[in-house]
């Protein structure tokens, strides 16, 4: 697996009144697989809005997750780009190498001083933040984590259950006192393209028990977006790397040099993507967020 120490790169986007449009030249890679959609209350994890809005609608978004999300980057991150479609504001927890408990992973006892490493300590952060708490009408939540979980239990040869029982819980914190959060959209991405019965058994969880919750009451609306259909798309099946538009499946920056097109390659540095790669992204989430809608 990849290391998530590095952050990566976005296209910016332009605004219409229900969706994201993204600026970018003629010949730039572009989103060749669409969402799994399906009801929240299946038996199979599916991309699924339940009672989520457009994202015109939201004034802010709240972002928790590690380098794919959050991190030092050369532009945008798919968050932020979907923050600049419509003017929302950016409150950015996601950190590089986090993880959702860093307490399970004695791995990473290196990292474990830095309270951002992990979901709990961004949640905790921005719930003690001092600052006042955005509407939860108009704010929108994400929730991007289990690649650098993933790589830490098929190290240690574990399961993944309780890491997927506290990803939960820590987002059901985030729908009571104080933020009483409306809107909160759970993205997965765990194996990048690659599946397998624990990473599989995670995400079930995950999907099933926001589900649960949501039926309970105790999320309002919410949505689940895998991106393992880009990854899987590109590396390892069909429509393959060229139909995206993808001339270099590898990393641009390697040992202080930068390639000549980054604007067609997957990784920007090991396991972070390119801005090219973060536009697709986000292309993504928004049609989830238009085409997925379901009442279940």
């Amino acid at each position: 697996m990849f290391s998530l120490r590095s952050s990566t790169v976005l296209a910016l986007l332009c605004a219409t009144s229900s969706a994201v449009v993204l600026t970018r030249a003629a010949d730039a890679v572009q989103l060749a697989v669409s969402p799994q959609c399906g009801p929240l209350d299946g038996s199979a994890p599916a991309d699924v809005n339940v009672g989520l809005g457009p994202l015109s609608s939201y004034k802010t978004i709240v972002a928790f997750g590690d380098s794919f999300t959050g991190g030092s980057t050369n532009g945008p991150t798919w968050v932020q780009a979907l923050a600049n479609s419509t003017g929302a504001t950016l409150i950015q927890h996601a950190a590089p190498g986090a993880v959702v408990d860093v307490n399970q992973w004695p791995q990473v006892s290196t990292i474990q001083s830095d309270a951002s490493v992990d979901f709990i300590h961004q949640v905790e952060t921005f719930l003690a933040y001092g600052q006042p708490i955005p509407d939860p009408a108009t704010t929108l939540y994400i929730v991007f984590f289990g690649i650098g979980d993933y790589e830490q239990a098929a190290a240690a040869e574990t399961n993944m259950n309780q890491i997927a029982g506290v990803q939960v819980w820590t987002s059901l914190e985030l729908a009571s006192a104080t933020s009483f959060a409306e809107n909160v959209l759970v993205v997965d991405n765990y194996g990048l393209g690659k599946t397998s019965p624990m990473g599989d058994a995670y995400k079930q969880y995950v999907f099933t028990a926001v589900g649960t919750s949501r039926r309970q009451g105790d999320f309002k609306n919410v949505g689940f977006a895998s991106f393992n259909g880009i990854w899987e798309g590109i590396l390892y099946g069909s429509p393959g790397a060229a139909a995206f538009g993808y001339t270099n499946t590898g990393v641009c920056v390697q040992n202080g040099q930068t390639c000549s097109d980054p604007a067609h390659t997957l990784y920007w540095t090991p396991g972070t993507p390119t801005a090219a790669t973060h536009s697709i992204m986000a292309d993504y989430v928004e049609q989830v967020l238009t085409q997925c809608k379901s009442s279940t």
